[in-house]
């Protein structure tokens, strides 16, 4: 597609979802059937039921949903990732990939519908967190999209969680490609130098808790991480709507 098609296809797929939001107000319909919901849930019980929970096994330190009650995945046996732990609620997978698209994609209020997945997670997961931070997007990107998915989620688990979100603390400093395509390798060298910590004292000896929408490669969480570290940050655990689930 010709480059200058590209704010178009973005502007009309906005439209389209500032549409269907008029249609289908958040906590009225399934959010995947658009059956008549109650009690302000966000799924029909048939679509709740059906939703890819990551509640299975899981590699300890990635949290991505395993075959087999192993201590950590493949993945993480060959290099351990960055973070401290990472917990996600589904597997990134199913009615949970078209979810977050749409999260991505104008449907800013699912971050309510999110917080209140995510909420349980931490709460049976991780003890105790200092304060929350988000991965960032460069300037040109938020001006792009017009928000950031994971500042949003993360507010909404600020209030549910009564944990500070320090929105400023990480500064994403470039653009970045799209890490879609691209190898485990190619990502973290595409992510090298692209985050700073911008409140370095706030974070000496923290408990930080990263929140994003989807854990792939884990590219991005060790990215941010390294500098949280080098901010001397304690722990840094990472908290996902989603994540891939352990390749075969």
């Amino acid at each position: 597609m010709p480059p200058f098609f590209e704010p178009m296809k973005d502007f009309f797929k906005r439209c389209k979802e500032q549409a269907r939001g008029a249609l289908f107000p958040a906590h009225y319909t399934c959010e995947i059937c658009r059956k008549e919901v109650f009690d302000g849930a966000s799924f029909c019980p048939a679509c709740e039921r059906a939703l890819p929970r990551n509640d299975g096994f899981i590699c300890k330190k990635c949290g991505r949903r395993i075959l087999e009650d192993f201590p950590v995945c493949l993945e993480c046996k060959r290099e351990l990732p960055v973070y401290t732990a990472a917990r996600s609620a589904f597997v990134y997978g199913g009615e949970i990939v078209g979810l977050v698209r749409r999260f991505k994609t104008g449907a800013k209020y699912l971050a309510r519908t999110f917080a209140r997945e995510t909420e349980p997670v931490f709460r049976a997961e991780y003890d105790f967190s200092d304060f929350i931070v988000s991965v960032p997007m460069s300037g040109e990107s938020l001006r792009r999209r017009g928000y950031n998915q994971s500042a949003l989620l993360a507010d909404e688990l600020s209030v549910r969680l009564g944990i500070e979100h320090r929105a400023a603390a990480l500064v994403k400093t470039r653009d970045t490609a799209a890490q879609k395509f691209l190898t485990l390798g190619e990502r973290e060298k595409n992510l090298t130098g692209s985050f700073r910590v911008h409140e370095r004292k706030a974070c000496e000896g923290k408990t930080i808790l990263l929140v994003d929408d989807v854990l792939t490669t884990g590219a991005t969480a060790n990215a941010v991480s390294r500098v949280l570290f080098a901010a001397h940050a304690a722990r840094v655990l990472v908290l996902t709507v989603a994540s891939v689930p352990q390749r075969d």
